[in-house]
């Protein structure tokens, strides 16, 4: 075993380093159990403030919702500039500012969900931000996503979310999979 495969394993940097802006696009499947699971009404209006090319947004809007995408690379930086009109806000922010994008949800005061590594709460550092802004769930994957597309899929990964309803407990829920026909069906209504 060389050097970086423990850090590979757990979803760390590979040999090849991480992509520019830490953009690996979200695999439909995440999307699809997070909305399954949420059931918004249809008439929801989501804000996806780190869409990148467009994944989610995509899988959103064949699930019948609105949808404004937003991105740093599109000229809007979801970290300094106000807030866009809506109902929710659901994206998969770049690693590395995972936490930022939680205390900037948590300022527009709209339920949010964000899709972190499993392992995001474990870490001291981040005990005081969880007690802080407290999730209402956590919804582990029951699957690795394969975010390269390589067939490569290493990292355990989570919807986290807040729907800001008052309470002192956070829920553990697992999603399953979306099954074949479910994305099959997903595909066939865009």
């Amino acid at each position: 075993m060389d050097n970086l495969q423990p850090s590979r394993i757990n979803g760390g940097n590979s040999s090849t380093g991480r992509k520019a802006s830490d953009f690996y696009p979200t695999p439909p499947e995440a999307t699809v159990a997070l909305l399954k699971f949420l059931s918004l009404p249809t008439q929801a209006h989501i804000w996806e403030p780190a869409c990148g090319e467009g994944h989610m947004v995509d899988v959103m809007e064949a699930m019948g919702y609105t949808v404004t995408g937003t991105d740093i690379q599109r000229g809007y930086d979801f970290l300094t500039s106000p807030l866009v009109d809506c109902d929710w806000i659901i994206t998969n922010p770049p690693f590395r500012m995972a936490e930022q994008f939680v205390r900037r949800c948590a300022e527009h005061k709209k339920p949010f969900a964000l899709l972190l590594k499993s392992q995001f709460w474990n870490a001291a550092k981040r005990y005081k931000l969880f007690l802080e802004i407290t999730p209402t769930r956590i919804l582990p994957l029951t699957w690795r996503p394969d975010f390269t597309g390589k067939g490569q899929a290493m990292m355990d990964m989570a919807w986290c979310v807040w729907d800001l309803a008052p309470r002192d407990t956070t829920y553990f829920l697992p999603l399953r999979k979306p099954s074949t026909e479910e994305m099959e069906m997903l595909e066939g209504m865009k």
